[in-house]
Parts: C-alpha cells; sequence; structure tokens
C-alpha cells in the first residue's frame, strides 16, 4: 500500500454502487469521474479533471512487444500497393494478423485483402481515383491467429497518417501501417499503434525491416479490389451510375 493515499474515497459506480458515508469523496462512472460533495448548504457531484490529489501521476505509456515484421511481408505488401496503383492509381489495404509465440514457434505474422473499393471518375479518357478507401472484415488465416492491425497505401503521396486515418484508426486498437510513393522504388512508411483511443507514434523502422523489393503477392488480393466510377467509362459494363469493375 502506498504512504501516500487520496484524501477521500474512491467508489466504483456499477449495479451494486452505495453513496459511502462521507461527506466527500469520488465516484468513478461509466461518463467520468466525479467529486461529491454533501455540505450543511448543499450536495452535488461534478466533473473531475486533472485527476485526483494525493495521488501520483500515470499518463498514457506503450510497450510494445512485437519483433519487427518479415521483410517479406513488408515486400510482398508494397507489391500488392504498386499493383493496385498501376492499375487504377488509388490507394490498397492489407489486415495484418499475428500468432504469438507457443509450443516452441516464434511469432508469426501474415497479411489478408479484404473486399475493398476504389471509388473515382472517368474523365479524359482515364481513371481518376479519389483519396479515400472503403473495406470490409477480412477472415483469419488460422484459428491461432489474432488481427493486428491495418497496412494502407497513399498511391503516389506520402506515407504519413491523414487526419482520415487518424479518425478511423482511432476506433480500431492495433498496429496501423502506412506506405507511400509506392510508384517509386523507395516508398516510405509511417507507423502508429492504438489503444482505446490513444493513439502512439511509433519510429516506422522500429516496426518494418529496410525494403529492398517488392514481391510477388497472391493474386487472390487483387480480386478483392472493386472500382465504382461515377461516369461510364468505354468497354465498362453498367449504366453509368454505381459502375464497378475489377
Amino acid at each position: 500500500m502506498s504512504a501516500r493515499e487520496p484524501a477521500f474515497p474512491l467508489v466504483l459506480k456499477d449495479a451494486r454502487f452505495t453513496p459511502p458515508a462521507a461527506p466527500t469523496y469520488y465516484v468513478l462512472a461509466s461518463d467520468g469521474l466525479y467529486l461529491h460533495r454533501d455540505t450543511p448548504l448543499f450536495r452535488a457531484s461534478v466533473p473531475v479533471a486533472g485527476g485526483i490529489p494525493g495521488l501520483e501521476p500515470h499518463g498514457a505509456r506503450l510497450e510494445l512487444r512485437l519483433p519487427r515484421l518479415p521483410v517479406r511481408l513488408l515486400e510482398r505488401a508494397v507489391g500488392f500497393f504498386r499493383a493496385v496503383y498501376d492499375r487504377w492509381g488509388g490507394e490498397g489495404i492489407l489486415i495484418l494478423f499475428y500468432a504469438p509465440p507457443a509450443d516452441g514457434r516464434g511469432w508469426r505474422f501474415a497479411l489478408g485483402a479484404p473486399p475493398q473499393m476504389i471509388r473515382g471518375r472517368f474523365e479524359a479518357g482515364r481513371f481518376h481515383a479519389e483519396l479515400r478507401l472503403e473495406y470490409g472484415a477480412c477472415a483469419r488465416p488460422a484459428s491461432d491467429f489474432f488481427k493486428l492491425g491495418t497496412f494502407h497505401s497513399h498511391a503516389d503521396a506520402a506515407a504519413g497518417h491523414s487526419t482520415i486515418d487518424q479518425h478511423d484508426e482511432l476506433y480500431e486498437a492495433g498496429l496501423h501501417l502506412t506506405a507511400g510513393a509506392v510508384h517509386t522504388d523507395a516508398p516510405g512508411f509511417s507507423a502508429a499503434f492504438v489503444v482505446g483511443q490513444t493513439r502512439f507514434a511509433l519510429r516506422a523502422d522500429a516496426i518494418l525491416p529496410p525494403f529492398r523489393t517488392r514481391r510477388r503477392f497472391p493474386p487472390s488480393w487483387l480480386e478483392q479490389v472493386t472500382v465504382a466510377c461515377g461516369t461510364a467509362a468505354p468497354d465498362w459494363t453498367g449504366n453509368g451510375h454505381g459502375l464497378a469493375a475489377r
């Protein structure tokens, strides 16, 4: 037990909550921390900002136990991102999976391509992809694998996480990687880890090995990509509204 204790009790408000027999106490509830005071003049509960006096500060922190991801995984992902860019000029996304060490086996990692849609328009004889991507769920490669996070590309833009990226990733715990300038032989990378809507920026080289070259990837990954165009293009089928092609 700490030699320093809070001056007032701290109670949890659950289904069995009973107010303590104290004129002043703190309540930790589903909507935050409150200070309750009961005096001859008033009874009130007010939200608390800045912590509880008498306790030591804590602060957000992250200690990752992951090793660097395998270089083949990285280079296979970049191969997919480059293929998506060369074909549609858009972004692609892959789901990262991991299996923790067990039964004498070390860390294992895998990639999966979820169903994903690139939206854009057809102008001056070519498709122009929008800088956004919609995607769905992706099955685990095996029962002993768990979702680690996401890895998506920014086409020919820089690798940094955009404001939209940060908002989308805020509600998805795990590792989030981006690849930029995938149209070149020297793509860039950015990394972050999210826990409980708190975002931790990471050094990309602490997570990813040095990139060497693009690798072949499963052809089935490209089959997960759907392109939606609002204006009909030559040799494409459809009515020009929500037109889809692969």
